[in-house]
């Protein structure tokens, strides 16, 4: 999950300093089939006696929005209890999910001030209308990919190995689309092919490594936009594997690639298998 820092025209809980008191830390669990997915959203509670009174006076309610840039769905829940449960349809959700949290005005606030507000606020009292943000939670974001199995097939269900147009040169990488494509010119798949079934972990650390590397750097520019990347990000979390150093973490993924190349080629050497 991540925290945004967004700029508003008031103070709002959970918003960089602007309020040094409280916070909005929902718990979120999902149950995901292909027919339905369900969401579980506890503890909605701001730990701050100006907005815990907002909400059981009926001034403000929790906004929970549902987003899915695949298939462009956008779902918004409201809530006053600290505890909410909603399904959504199986089949409108694909890809990378992002659920946004946060507290939202139902009446006109004629002295908003809560307390614990930045200095910089000084004595100033704020006039809210209806509907304005007062409180923002961390996104929380799932995976809805109902073929993929992380611990099986990582490389495959994330990279796909073809021929391209050149008749020689250097291959080429597509990160714009929902696999990550590689494209090799006609006379380098040629030998490619010849080797795939093999010696696959040549093929890991002489090509799919640097390019898995490289994929990683820039996950964040595809995150939202393509499988490969949520498919990605998904296993890197599930496996706990440290970005900072993106072509440790391929290697990690691959599961230490360079050594299986060595003890593959040793082996085949030794058996005088040329």
């Amino acid at each position: 999950m991540t925290v945004n820092s967004i700029s508003f025209p008031h103070p709002v809980l959970g918003n960089g300093d602007d309020i040094s008191d409280g916070s909005i830390s929902p718990e979120i669990s999902f149950q995901i089939s292909d027919e339905s997915i369900r969401v579980d959203v506890t503890s909605l509670q701001t730990g701050h006696p100006d907005f815990d009174r907002m909400i059981e006076a009926g001034e403000a309610v929790w906004h929970l929005r549902v987003q899915c840039p695949r298939t462009y769905m956008r779902e918004d829940f409201f809530e006053s209890g600290s505890n909410k449960t909603f399904h959504l349809e199986g089949v409108d959700f694909e890809g990378l999910v992002t659920i946004e949290v946060s507290l939202v005005t139902t009446t006109t606030l004629a002295t908003y001030r809560p307390q614990g507000l930045h200095e910089d606020y000084g004595e100033e009292k704020f006039r809210l209308g209806r509907g304005e943000v007062v409180g923002i939670g961390p996104r929380y974001q799932f995976l809805i990919d109902k073929i993929y199995d992380p611990l099986k097939a990582p490389v495959s269900s994330i990279i796909r190995i073809e021929e391209g147009e050149d008749s020689e040169g250097p291959f080429t990488v597509a990160l714009d689309t929902d696999l990550i494509m590689i494209h090799l010119s006609k006379s380098d798949y040629k030998e490619y092919a010849g080797i795939t079934d093999r010696v696959p972990t040549v093929i890991h650390s002489a090509l799919v490594l640097p390019v898995l590397a490289d994929a990683i750097r820039q996950i964040e520019d595809y995150a939202e936009s393509t499988l490969w990347a949520a498919r990605l990000k998904y296993l890197l979390d599930i496996r706990d594997i440290d970005t900072e150093k993106p072509l440790q973490a391929a290697q990690e993924i691959l599961f230490s690639p360079i050594a299986r190349t060595f003890r593959e080629v040793n082996m085949r050497l030794d058996k005088g298998d040329d």
